[in-house]
């Protein structure tokens, strides 16, 4: 029985959740600034109204109203039911995205984008090493800061990158359903970039 919902065995590294690509410059342009992927962030946590954000966030709630109402236009969050009066509650998209820089006049979007997130994950890191001595002992031990350089082939360095994704698969019903959550859990952040060296510094074996 073929299994169309298969990925081809040549198929580039895949995370096990649905993903949108965009190319959309409008789109792209849309999500290129730092409090917007620090909103996105948040309600991957749940949901919350602009008030509550703005307290995690240090904004004001006027700030992340309007950074809602914008990521809205383009699907990235919804208004769900709870709140009270004009306070409404907000949710973020349930899949995951790629940046594509191959649409007509994408690159710079990209780029963009790129950029905001780049400042947003920094941003991130650097908030939990502030408070980090005021984390438990057990999280502390658990977190991770690391680099490494391995000398790998594009098809080995892809095995790695898909192994990333298969590790968080079993934990991703547990975005959606908080019922499933053992006692303890928190929302962990890994970020994570892997890239070849400058070519005249790498030396390519066997070429």
């Amino acid at each position: 029985m073929t299994d169309d919902s298969a990925p081809p065995e040549n198929a580039s590294p895949h995370p096990p959740w649905p993903v949108r690509r965009i190319d959309d410059p409008k789109e792209l342009r849309a999500l290129a600034h730092p409090v917007r992927f620090a909103l996105l962030d948040l309600l991957a946590e749940g949901p919350l109204t602009a008030s509550q954000c703005a307290e995690r966030l240090g904004e004001s709630p006027a700030n992340c109203s309007y950074h809602l109402r914008q990521l809205a236009k383009f699907a990235h969050v919804r208004p769900v039911e709870g709140g009270r009066g004009r306070e409404r509650y907000w949710a973020s998209r349930e899949e995951g995205i790629s940046i594509a820089d191959d649409g007509p006049g994408g690159e710079a979007a990209a780029r963009a984008v790129g950029e905001a997130v780049d400042n947003y994950r920094m941003t991130a890191w650097r908030s939990f090493v502030e408070r980090r001595r005021q984390e438990p002992e057990t999280w502390r031990a658990a977190s991770l800061s690391t680099d490494l350089v391995s000398w790998l082939t594009p098809e080995e360095l892809e095995r790695v990158t898909q192994g990333v994704y298969d590790l968080f698969a079993p934990f991703e019903e547990r975005d959606s359903t908080p019922e499933t959550r053992p006692k303890g859990a928190r929302a962990v952040r890994f970020f994570a970039y892997a890239f070849p060296g400058a070519a005249a510094a790498s030396s390519e074996t066997g070429s």
